[in-house]
């Protein structure tokens, strides 16, 4: 009986923004829309995290749609937004859908307050901010994700009429865009925005919030902390020297590798496969990696080079769980084999060999019986 495939997980969209004529992959990790690889990947790296099953709430409900976020909204978005011809295309996007909306003179309803604040007074610095400011929260609740993220793919929305020329109001502008609420003159969760650079560049300005939000942790990395052990005598010259940007590393490590694990939950044997192999060009070593390797060897049907990546997770660290399961398993299936193999090569004997006679043991009847037949002759 032929089982039903199971439908392929399907990008969520909104009736607003950009959503409303394509999908907003943007809006959907809270990206301004000229971001760069980098900043898309820790922006995807964070999410990520938030949502990753083992770390996401307490009960198996809220699990299960965090993972489907994950699946059908984040995850879908990260895989194009990285490829490179994706991301200019969707440039060309914009721009021309930019260009057919003006044509159109529709009135499209803007609801958010902050896309109604970038109508009236748009500028690159405004919508980076309010986007980035957006995004902080994006992902905090579940409750409120699709309205957070709605609120982005509007913002964007503006954000590429502006580029092409559209200002609200102007004398000879079609009415494009309709604001369904009056902004204040500040919004309450724009208060704590960083002020812009003094001489802003549109280049910088998509990353600069980003980078002075990680920068602390950059600077630290370079910092040392040198703590003298003055409480023993014989100790009084030494000095403990530790590195902080090594427990950064280690955490974005470890963020990585629970991608993967997402990636091979979901079969997505070719994304588990990048990613492994960029984490092993940092850090050739690690055994976790290296198990998780192997299991995707193992489900594309390279058996020789799954068993490589086992041996070798083991050979680094023999505890290696993951590991050690997957390489018994193929030691009983190798020997079921040769089993199997030998088997068969006995019944493969041809049947036209003869096999040599076996002399019978003669029974002291046989003795008399010869011994008289000779007395009579």
């Amino acid at each position: 009986m032929n089982q039903s495939k199971e439908p392929k997980l399907q990008f969520i969209r909104f009736d607003r923004g950009i959503s409303q004529y394509n999908h907003d992959y943007y809006a959907a990790l809270g990206l301004p829309i000229v971001s760069n690889p980098t900043y898309i990947r820790n922006v995807y790296l964070r999410i990520a995290r938030i949502l990753h099953p083992d770390v996401y709430g307490f009960s198996a409900d809220e699990k299960a749609i965090a993972t489907q976020y994950l699946a059908k909204l984040v995850n879908p978005a990260y895989n194009d937004l990285m490829n490179e011809q994706n991301r200019q295309a969707y440039q060309g996007i914009f721009k021309l859908l930019a260009k057919r909306l003006m044509q159109r003179s529709r009135n499209i309803q803007i609801h958010s307050e902050s896309a109604c604040e970038l109508i009236m007074t748009p500028s690159d610095e405004l919508y980076e901010r309010l986007v980035t400011e957006i995004a902080k929260v994006q992902y905090q609740s579940l409750n409120q994700i699709l309205d957070y993220t709605a609120q982005i793919s509007e913002l964007n929305l503006v954000y590429i009429l502006y580029k092409e020329g559209y200002r609200h109001g102007a004398v000879n502008m079609p009415p494009i865009l309709t604001p369904m609420l009056t902004p204040k003159s500040t919004k309450s969760y724009t208060q704590n925005f960083l002020p812009p650079p003094s001489k802003p560049s549109y280049e910088y300005n998509l990353q600069y919030s980003f980078e002075q939000q990680f920068s602390h942790l950059q600077a630290k990395s370079d910092e040392t902390i040198i703590q003298n052990s003055s409480n023993l005598q014989a100790k009084s010259d030494e000095t403990i020297i530790q590195t902080r940007g090594e427990d950064d590393e280690i955490e974005m490590m470890n963020a990585r590798i629970k991608i993967c694990e997402i990636y091979i939950l979901q079969s997505d044997w070719k994304a588990a496969l990048r990613d492994l192999r960029e984490i092993l060009r940092v850090d050739s070593n690690n055994s976790k990696c290296l198990a998780l390797l192997g299991v995707v060897y193992k489900n594309i049907n390279q058996p020789q080079m799954a068993k490589a990546s086992f041996k070798r997770s083991l050979y680094i660290n023999p505890q290696e769980a993951l590991a050690l399961k997957h390489l018994l398993e193929f030691n009983e299936s190798d020997s079921a084999t040769t089993d199997e193999n030998s088997k068969s090569d006995r019944k493969s004997i041809p049947s036209t060999i003869k096999k040599p006679p076996i002399q019978q043991k003669r029974s002291w009847l046989n003795h008399l019986l010869e011994w008289l037949s000779s007395r009579r002759s």
